[in-house]
């Protein structure tokens, strides 16, 4: 056998996996540090424009209790997952640096993985209702989306905990749906 077909031969050689950069590192968390900015900009120069009070509609107030009860729905999810793992592993699996931190399996696993989704989910949601806020636009199609989205998000996240897939990807899309229909209210007010 020559030296080219023992070289084939061999099993491939491939190199060690790089270990995953902090979440907020990557692009995607990069794209969502820049969305969240970029909500909590746009309130602010309302603030600075037109001055220290905007008054708002009971439906705007609405609007902003979904996003918060959203917001508390993303602090909710770690704080199970955790629960779930240290109760697997016990809680000297989470102290330290976790440099060889065991992942997260089975429902603790569909739990940090819903709760990646949520909070990536979450900035362009902010973004589209401080804008509709800073904007003063807020009817009955803002105020149903808003609803719609924190339901929608509630949804997925149980779904997402349970692994049912169908109801999951349903529940995903109608936040979509949701954050979208606020950006074109707030861009094209109608109604």
């Amino acid at each position: 056998m020559d030296t080219l077909s023992y070289a084939r031969a061999l099993p491939a050689v491939t190199a060690p996996a790089r270990r995953r950069t902090h979440p907020l590192l990557d692009l995607g968390g990069t794209m969502t540090v820049l969305i969240l900015a970029g909500a909590f900009l746009a309130p602010a120069v309302a603030w600075v424009k037109w001055g220290r009070t905007i008054e708002a509609s009971p439906a705007a107030w609405f609007e902003l209790r979904m996003l918060l009860w959203s917001a508390l729905l993303g602090l909710l999810l770690p704080i199970l997952q955790i629960s779930l793992h240290i109760r697997r592993y016990g809680g000297s699996a989470i102290r330290g640096n976790r440099d060889f931190y065991p992942s997260a399996a089975g429902i603790a696993g569909r739990i940090a993985r819903a709760h990646t989704n949520a909070i990536e989910s979450l900035g362009p949601f902010a973004a589209v209702v401080l804008s509709a806020h800073a904007l003063n636009v807020s009817n009955r199609w803002t105020v149903a989306a808003s609803a719609l989205y924190l339901a929608a998000r509630a949804a997925h996240a149980l779904t997402y905990a349970l692994g049912v897939t169908i109801i999951r990807s349903s529940a995903f899309y109608a936040g979509w749906i949701a954050t979208a229909t606020i950006a074109v209210v707030a861009l094209y007010p109608f109604a």
